[in-house]
């Protein structure tokens, strides 16, 4: 930063200061040469003006209001050339610089002009690379954070460091992401927001800083931190996807039962989980048109909350998720906190297992969401379908094809079976429930006889019926593992 009180001290320059020294510590921002009266519509301010006086006019009073101009519009300071049009600095000149604190150097007649300039702007440029050089150093840093995959904490801290002040990363939804500060925490309600856009989502920088506005060289630095953090939101990202596709991977060959326990135990440990402990599945089932992803994420907000280690997985229509849980009551009542926080979701459990039983735990929650209603459903309420559950596929096929034959491919006698079943054999009301006439219902039922040499009006043939029906739901729950949308 180059100033007035700098401008002083260049070598061989001999300036001297005429009046307004109270204003020597003005920053000069370029150097600028003009006779106009008024040069102040060519100026932005910042600006160190130099002349010989040829447009200050004669009257103590233009010469005055000449003065004010140029304090008014920000000008740094006035270098007034001696021996031109005035042997010294005018008295008025000198007179109204003390009252605006605005800085007038001498400069004796054999300075010449380009003398000052060429010497200053040397200095500025001197200082501009200086600036670039530690900016850069900063932007080095950060990109060895973000290779070395340090995280967002560790490059909010390289920044705020380097500026000292407060830095926040607040997401679209304004929850913060991660926060740091040089000392103590600045205010941020008149934050600088800058915007950290990574993969069509956009992130918030929030910058503040007590007592001190961030000027070109912090904003220069801040940009750079703006860039390292799209990277590292970008990569996390990307991480965190491919997580995903692997914890979904895991889950499916867990319920498709598709691993030993070896190998079992080493996909577990690779995701951080220890398999001597016990998990539980943990299913939740989007409402309110929201994703699988989205409920993924809210859930996992919630077990992050109560410090609960778990692994996840989303598909477009459920989240699934393996929860640390000791106990059945342990991921029941975890299941109903998760429900209460943020009741965007059916959640459905199975009960806790350690290794390749985890299989089973999926199987459970799956079945129980899909067969059971409320907003929490366990295993505990698929009665009769747990013990089918437990059953191989060989002998819950073969038990179907022996009791249902045919007919278990048509889905319309299937569900008139199940509605009338449902209704503990009331024709009229499994009528309605279906829409149509009983004498239709009836006219099913003789099909259904006709193909498996069974009718629910025989109690003995209805219980085969009821258990045949659960039987091909614990199949169809198997089944949709290999069938479930990617």
């Amino acid at each position: 930063m180059l100033t007035v009180r700098d401008l002083t001290h260049l070598s061989n320059l001999e300036l001297a200061v005429a009046a307004g020294a109270d204003g020597l510590g003005n920053t000069v921002t370029w150097l600028h040469v003009s006779e106009l009266n008024d040069p102040t519509r060519w100026l932005e301010g910042g600006e160190f003006l130099l002349t010989t006086g040829l447009g200050v006019g004669e009257a103590a009073a233009t010469q005055r209001a000449y003065v004010r101009r140029l304090a008014k519009h920000g000008l740094s300071g006035l270098g007034f050339g001696t021996g031109f049009s005035f042997p010294e600095v005018p008295k008025p000149i000198v007179e109204e610089a003390e009252k605006q604190s605005f800085p007038v150097l001498a400069v004796p007649y054999e300075v010449p002009f380009v003398a000052i300039t060429k010497t200053a702007f040397t200095h500025l440029a001197n200082e501009q690379l200086e600036q670039q050089t530690r900016a850069l150093a900063v932007h080095e840093r950060l990109s060895d954070a973000v290779i070395r995959g340090r995280g967002v904490d560790a490059l909010l801290a390289v920044v705020c460091n380097h500026l000292d002040c407060s830095l926040a990363l607040v997401d679209e939804q304004e929850r913060v992401v991660s926060e740091r500060h040089a000392r103590r925490r600045a205010s941020f309600d008149d934050a600088l927001e800058l915007p950290v856009v990574a993969d069509g989502e956009v992130a918030t920088l929030r910058a503040a800083r007590d007592g001190k506005p961030f000027g070109e060289y912090d904003k220069l630095v801040l940009h750079h931190g703006q860039t390292a953090l799209a990277f590292e939101l970008s990569r996390r990202r990307a991480v965190s996807e491919a997580e995903l596709r692997l914890a979904g991977d895991l889950l499916e060959d867990l319920e498709g039962e598709r691993l030993d326990e070896r190998e079992t135990d080493r996909r577990m440990t690779a995701f951080g989980l220890e398999p001597a402990r016990s998990y539980a599945a943990l299913l939740a089932a989007p409402r309110n048109g929201r994703s699988g992803e989205q409920i993924r994420r809210e859930v996992a907000e919630e077990l992050d909350r109560s410090r609960v280690r778990y692994l996840s997985t989303a598909r477009r229509d459920r989240a699934t998720f393996l929860v640390e849980a000791a106990s059945e009551d342990e991921i029941l009542g975890l299941a109903e906190k998760i429900v209460k926080a943020g009741p965007h979701a059916r959640v459905g459990v199975g009960r806790p297992a350690q290794g390749r039983a985890l299989g089973r735990s999926l199987l459970e929650a799956r079945a129980a969401l899909d067969a059971a209603e409320g907003d929490v459903a366990s295993y505990r309420d698929l009665g009769s379908l747990e013990l089918l559950l437990s059953l191989p596929d060989a002998a819950l096929e073969a038990f179907v094809d022996r009791v249902l034959g045919p007919a278990a491919g048509s889905e319309r006698l299937m569900d008139s079976l199940a509605a009338l079943l449902d209704s503990g054999c009331r024709w009229s009301d499994a009528a309605e429930s279906l829409g149509v006439h009983r004498h239709t219902l009836r006219y099913r039922m003789e099909r259904l006889r006709e193909q498996t040499g069974r009718h629910p009006d025989d109690p003995g043939e209805r219980m085969e019926l009821w258990l045949a029906l659960k039987a091909k739901q614990a199949l169809a729950a198997r089944n949709a593992v290999s069938s479930r949308p990617a």
